[in-house]
Parts: structure tokens; C-alpha cells; sequence
């Protein structure tokens, strides 16, 4: 075993990766030590415990949806940019080493079972979803029916994504072509 003190980052990519392989469940101190090639002990140096490392994964993925808005609204306001600014990070995805594509289904299905994931992918919608109709207002389609149409197949288009079956930037593009017409 690596006697080496990992970063926390390098905590957490093995915690999103063992999140979007095999599930909530496998995030275990073991077997997390085990396939970074590193000791409990490193864990135990930058975490408290096993609530504490799952609270700051899911902290890091809310930060990084927070740092994606504000660079998008940091952009002149300009609403046709701003707009495929946000189409074009839609179909980025998380780095791989951090999970890649699966996150965003990954965090949705671990919503599910723990109550503190729920708290934070419902935090996480409703900024999106402020933020989505903010930006569809712009272009004057601020109904709220049409700003869940959209979230709701950018949410299935990043599942369809993460099985390599959608383009999430052609489809939204479609998708929002046809919601921005008069």
C-alpha cells in the first residue's frame, strides 16, 4: 500500500468514480483506499469520516453547478450567447477522473436513497431552474411549463448521454429551436 497522503481531491474523483460505476454503495472508506492504492489513513487525514467525505462530494458537485452558472452570467448579457453558453455546458460533462458523463444520473439516483443527496440535487434544480428561465425569459419564453421541458429532457438527455445513446447538444439545440420560436 501507497504510504503517500492523497489529496482530497484525489478522494473525491475515486468517490465520484465508485458513485458512477457501482452506485452509492460502493463509496466505503476500503475499498476507495483500495483502488487509489493509498492507506485508510490517508483517508482519515483529510476526512473526519465516511458522512463527512459524502457530505463534501456532494458540496463539490453542488459548487461546480454554482461555478458553471456564475461563469454564464458573467458573460455580457448578450441573450443569444448566454444561451448557447449554456447549451454548450450542458453537453460538457464532469471531467472523467471525477466521473465523466454518469455524475449527473449518478447524483439522481443516489437522491433517492440518502436524504442529504436529495437536499442537495433539489438545491441544484431549483438554481438551474432560476437560472433556465431567466435565461428563456431573455428570449421571451418565460412560461414555466416550457422552462421544466426543458431542464426535464436536459436531465434525460444526460442519462441517454452517459449510455452513449444522445447528443445532448443537438438535441437541446432542437429542443430550444423549437421553444424559441414566436
Amino acid at each position: 500500500m501507497n504510504k503517500t497522503r492523497f489529496p482530497q481531491e484525489a478522494w473525491l474523483a475515486a468517490g465520484f468514480r465508485a458513485l458512477t460505476s457501482d452506485g452509492p454503495t460502493a463509496i466505503r472508506v476500503e475499498a476507495l483506499a483500495r483502488n487509489l492504492g493509498a492507506t485508510k489513513g490517508s483517508f482519515y487525514w483529510n476526512f473526519d469520516d465516511l458522512p463527512s467525505f459524502k457530505r463534501r462530494m456532494l458540496e463539490h458537485w453542488r459548487d461546480r453547478v454554482a461555478q458553471e452558472i456564475e461563469t454564464i452570467s458573467a458573460v455580457d448579457p448578450n441573450r443569444s450567447m448566454r444561451l448557447k453558453l449554456l447549451i454548450a455546458q450542458a453537453a460538457e460533462s464532469a471531467p472523467d477522473r471525477f466521473g465523466g458523463r454518469r455524475v449527473e444520473p449518478a447524483m439522481r439516483s443516489w437522491a433517492l436513497t440518502d436524504p442529504a443527496a436529495l437536499e442537495v440535487v433539489n438545491h441544484v434544480d431549483h438554481i438551474r431552474l432560476a437560472f433556465l428561465a431567466k435565461i428563456l425569459g431573455d428570449i421571451g419564453q418565460g412560461d414555466p411549463a416550457v422552462v421544466h421541458l426543458v431542464y426535464g429532457a436536459f436531465i434525460g438527455l444526460t442519462d441517454l448521454a452517459a449510455k452513449g445513446t444522445a447528443d445532448i447538444d443537438a438535441a437541446l439545440k432542437a429542443l430550444l429551436k423549437v421553444v424559441s420560436k414566436p
